[in-house]
């Protein structure tokens, strides 16, 4: 009896989730993920027109459906002040890259940890930037499509599909890459079904729950109270994330792990086919 819960798939997965110090990774992904997310929207936001230098904090409003006070908060704190120019900087631009970058080699490192893989140098690091940018892409394209067929009768029944079956397909190939291919691709499928779901699923979830996180911290705290927010919101996203990961291990057939270490009592997979 001790051994089938031992070997069923939610213990597997908290015993592979404390292996890689999955409470730890999470904290980290999320601070990096604030670090590198809210300045490339503030860039992406002193980048657009003159005539339009809200449209980043319009469409952020949007998507966590406030109104009033918060966005009008969310609003100041990406606008580009009237009359500023020369807002971008060479430095600030590099702080931005690397910063994304780490970000980037923390998800692969997370990946590498969870499937008991080594690093691969600079080709994976150049395979995990590739991964990254197919998953920004991705989601920006969603974001218009979702909003397009929303329009449409049982748009919202729509647009949840549409959710998990581009999700899946984009964070198949992303693991690949993260992974610097070296699991086959079959046995990320189960995983990458897992995630498809649950990022739809914490897509609805943050549509009821964000708004009153945001409009809660704009009465209390003002301007800073929709950064604190918005560090909530990317540290659950990243605990997610993690926990992708540890599920789509343990469904791929990764080397298992008993109490933080490696087992010897069931023989690890090849990597390759």
């Amino acid at each position: 009896m001790v051994s089938r819960v031992e070997n069923s798939l939610p213990v597997r997965c908290l015993m592979r989730f404390g292996a890689i110090n999955g409470r730890d990774r999470t904290l980290v992904l999320g601070g990096q993920a604030f670090t590198a997310i809210i300045p490339l929207l503030i860039v992406l936001s002193a980048l657009g027109s003159r005539n339009d230098t809200t449209a980043v904090a319009d469409r952020l409003s949007a998507r966590f459906h406030v109104s009033g006070a918060s966005a009008e908060a969310i609003r100041i704190l990406f606008e580009r002040p009237p009359g500023t120019t020369g807002t971008i900087t060479v430095t600030g631009l590099v702080v931005l890259a690397f910063a994304l970058l780490s970000l980037t080699r923390s998800l692969q490192r997370t990946y590498e940890a969870a499937w008991q893989l080594p690093a691969v140098g600079m080709r994976g690091t150049l395979n995990a930037v590739t991964g990254f940018g197919l998953l920004i892409s991705s989601l920006l394209v969603l974001s218009l499509l979702v909003g397009a067929v929303r329009q449409l009768p049982a748009g919202d029944a729509v647009a949840f599909g549409l959710r998990v079956g581009t999700s899946t397909a984009v964070w198949l190939l992303l693991q690949s890459m993260l992974l610097s291919r070296r699991v086959p691709i079959r046995r990320l499928v189960p995983g990458s079904i897992g995630i498809g779901i649950g990022s739809a699923v914490l897509s609805l979830y943050s549509a009821l729950w964000m708004p009153r996180l945001i409009e809660t911290n704009a009465d209390r705290y003002g301007i800073i109270g929709i950064t604190f927010a918005i560090l909530t919101w990317l540290i659950v996203i990243c605990f997610c994330v993690v926990v992708a990961a540890v599920i789509s291990a343990e469904t791929g057939g990764a080397p298992a792990v008993r109490h933080g270490l490696p087992t010897t009592g069931r023989k690890p997979r090849a990597p390759q086919a």
